[in-house]
């Protein structure tokens, strides 16, 4: 059969310009009636959804007057939220086919921007790094629309992860003054143990964006389109997340950061997630999961930097067999819980001293301040540079070495003193999978472990093992011992814990801020009571020693600062400590290096030398306290005593090159690189390990 032909119709002018007022009168009439009624009557499912969206929302409202900023514009914002819900989910009706295209082409961009609300305005953001969002998002909204194959459902399944995803790091930012990060979801079991203490409040803000995403989601339950099962949905899907997938890895490109203008500065990730957005900044994080070798690292290089080192050490050759342990003391370490010294940011005066016992130390003791690189939180990032004498300064910010990258034998102090005849203790009086601490402290050398369970009937203040139980622990492992056993026992208490803000009827505050007022004074003071509880255990447990015959070092400092809601109560922008040239600092404010100072004490029952007022930073106190106690160095502690000489405190938020030595910045800089090379060789290249120049011989 012939086909048959058709001939082609040419339009005249006045018809094609026909066609087209036609077609354009379509669009009118849909934008015209966006909404088509089913019928007059009221569907009972909608009725019944509007009511329990109404009490949602009214219950919000309750809780924000109640524990947010007090604000009558809220209360109002909240009524007129409550009437849309009714109006949109009250009446039955559809979307026309446009309308619900046109709510699926803006969500993904609605989304976005009440997401980066919860923390900080909109207009905050840089301009490159919107884009650059935006196009993550939409790909997002993609990958789920093919999947689901319903506009509705995949906007409120979107919205709904990725508004939880906001509102998890406007709590987390709340109570440690930093926001989430890449590694922080090794740390959901730890945050799962400590979260019924702390108080989660809503600011205005917040229950505004909660509110909007909750109308988001009414809109949504309208939308009805939604695409045919075929053969090409599944090349779809795969387009759609290959396409999503090829973008998260083109932003972490050194490219594409400088293409679009993004910011850099990891030394403020609270800044970094402001100027670059949520999501933006948590994939370019994930790039720091792997460690780079440094520039010019080799075998060769180290080699060349171990006989360097290795020649100047008088303590070479070190074993247990040529060290008399009677004659060396017990060391006892204290890495207390969130103990710091406030007025090292603000002049303020209390009702009564805070630690009498600490500052009245002064025969046989070192005191000083130790520069932490953490505040708030991320207490095992300060126990792993003492242990480890590894800096954070060359790590990713926010990166958790215990968990990310301590997967075999590390050496550490602990270590150390192990394979000289001293048994090594751990005590932490919390879970034992807090922070990996029961597997890494393994593979740090630790021959005893105490966790909580192992604490029989212990003081209890709020809800934390008190400090003196931990040491009444360490007294009686003393007790327990043979005459020539010596101890290495390195205790991280729990009692100074955060939050600070519920009151408790086992721990009345007794100290107060004269004059004080705030938010959260109250909670300041809790904290600071809390100290002066740390300052009479800490008189105890020295007292205790004292009176022993046999020689004891006893070290404690703290792992960090409180968050901001507590130091804004008497920060007052002081400066302390180092002002000198080369002194580099992350910023100013509440993110100045004040922020991370932290005090340290050594005291000893025999005579050492005293010293006050010196600053340092966790990786260097494992030398001061070896050299205290008489022991000898390894080759590694040799180099970091002196690079101290050179770089007097180096954390991952402040570095002081000193300038009052011969060495001058270059020569501190090339310092540094050779510390860069043993990190990667020590923490990551551990099949070329130099192992003996990280421990004794």
């Amino acid at each position: 059969m012939k086909n048959k032909k058709y001939k082609k119709r040419i339009y005249t002018k006045s018809e094609r310009s026909s066609s087209a007022k036609e077609y354009l009168a379509i669009i009118g009439r849909q934008l015209k009636r966006p909404i088509e009624k089913q019928d007059r009557g009221i569907d009972k499912k909608s009725a019944i959804l509007a009511v329990v969206y109404g009490v949602v929302m009214a219950g919000l409202a309750v809780y924000a007057m109640q524990t947010a900023e007090k604000s009558q514009e809220w209360l109002w914002l909240a009524v007129v939220f409550i009437a849309a819900a009714i109006v949109v989910n009250l009446f039955r009706f559809r979307y026309s086919a446009l309308i619900e295209i046109l709510l699926t082409a803006f969500a993904p961009a609605a989304v976005f921007m009440l997401v980066e609300s919860y923390t900080h305005l909109l207009s905050q953001m840089w301009d490159g790094p919107v884009i650059l969002n935006l196009i993550m998002y939409y790909l997002f909204f993609g990958v789920l629309l093919f999947i689901i194959g319903r506009t509705g459902m995949s906007i409120l399944i979107g919205s709904l992860l990725l508004g939880a995803a906001g509102l998890a790091n406007y709590f987390v930012l709340m109570f440690r003054s930093s926001p989430i990060l890449p590694w922080d979801l090794f740390s959901v079991g730890v945050a799962a143990t400590v979260a019924d203490n702390f108080e989660y409040k809503l600011s205005v803000r917040a229950c505004n964006v909660i509110l909007l995403i909750l109308l988001l989601w009414s809109l949504c339950l309208k939308m009805r389109l939604k695409f045919k099962m075929s053969k090409f949905r599944g090349a779809g899907i795969a387009v759609m997340c290959a396409a999503f997938m090829g973008f998260c890895s083109y932003v972490q490109t050194d490219a594409a950061i400088k293409t679009f203008d993004m910011d850099t500065t990891l030394f403020t990730p609270t800044v970094y997630y402001r100027n670059n957005g949520l999501a933006l900044s948590f994939i370019v994080n994930l790039r720091y999961l792997k460690i780079d070798k440094p520039e010019g690292y080799s075998q060769e290089e180290l080699a060349k930097i171990q006989d360097e080192i290795s020649s100047g050490n008088s303590d070479r050759n070190v074993s247990a067999d040529n060290i008399d342990l009677t004659k060396k003391p017990n060391i006892i370490v204290i890495m207390n819980e969130a103990f710091s010294d406030l007025s090292v940011l603000g002049d303020y005066t209390t009702n009564t001293e805070v630690m009498p016992f600490i500052s009245s130390l002064s025969e046989n003791t070192q005191k000083g301040w130790m520069y932490s690189s953490v505040k708030g939180g991320n207490t095992a990032n300060t126990e792993f540079e003492f242990l480890t004498g590894l800096s954070m300064y060359f790590l990713p910010t926010g990166s958790i070495p215990y968990q990310q990258y301590i997967k075999s034998e590390v050496p550490s102090l602990a270590s150390q003193l192990s394979s000289i005849g001293y048994t090594s203790v751990s005590m932490h009086p919390y879970y034992p999978k807090g922070w990996n601490r029961d597997t890494v402290y393994d593979d740090l050398g630790f021959e005893e472990k105490y966790f909580k369970d192992d604490f029989s009937n212990p003081e209890i203040l709020r809800t934390y093992i008190s400090d003196w139980t931990t040491y009444q622990k360490i007294i009686s492992r003393y007790e327990e011992k043979p005459s020539g056993e010596r101890l290495f026992v390195f205790d991280v208490t729990m009692q100074n814990h955060g939050s600070y803000v519920k009151r408790y009827s086992n721990f009345i505050p007794d100290v107060s801020v004269v004059g004080g007022s705030g938010t959260y004074l109250k909670a300041t003071e809790q904290y600071l009571s809390l100290i002066k509880r740390s300052d009479e255990a800490f008189k105890q447990l020295v007292e205790y020693f004292e009176k022993q015959s046999e020689p004891t070092i006893i070290m404690m400092f703290g792992d960090h600062q409180p968050a901001d809601y507590i130091t804004n109560v008497v920060d007052t922008g002081k400066k302390t400590g180092s002002n000198d040239a080369f002194v580099t600092s992350i910023g100013t404010g509440s993110d100045r290096k004040e922020r991370y100072m932290v005090p340290f004490v050594m005291w000893a029952n025999y005579d050492i030398n005293a010293s006050q007022g010196e600053e340092t930073s966790a990786n260097y106190l494992a030398v001061r306290l070896l050299k205290a106690a008489g022991l000898p160095l390894t080759d590694f502690q040799s180099y970091l005593s002196d690079l101290q000489q050179n770089v007097p405190f180096i954390s991952a938020h402040a570095l002081k090159e000193n300038t009052g030595t011969d060495c001058g910045e270059e020569e501190a800089e090339a310092l540094l690189k050779n510390y860069k090379k043993l990190l990667y060789n020590d923490l990551f290249d551990t099949k070329h390990r130099l192992q003996a120049f990280y421990s004794y011989e």
